[in-house]
């Protein structure tokens, strides 16, 4: 099976709220293979930057003290200053 076959059955595992087992089963793939499709797809997914573009009705106000912290594996910090932002961080890490 090449890589697009895979992922299209990777997007439509994230969308299908099954167990990989059940996906893998119910699409007779060989689950072992499943998964590790799933993980190298997924994990590069996870690394393509996710362009953000903010247009507030309001000018964003600043604080000195971030509002929130968000910590990546990597180590990276984002410091976060706008309260409209961390409105929109649930909607973002929810992609």
């Amino acid at each position: 099976m090449k890589k697009q076959q895979w992922q299209t059955h990777v997007q439509a595992f994230n969308k299908s709220g099954l167990s990989k087992r059940e996906y893998a089963d119910s699409h007779k793939l060989v689950y072992y293979q499943f998964v590790y499709w799933s993980q190298k797809i997924n994990q590069q997914s996870a690394d393509a930057f996710v362009p953000v573009k903010l247009t507030p009705e309001q000018p964003i106000q600043k604080t000195t003290t971030p509002l929130g912290v968000l910590e990546f594996p990597n180590g990276a910090r984002l410091l976060i200053h706008s309260p409209e932002l961390l409105a929109l961080l649930p909607s973002l890490l929810a992609r």
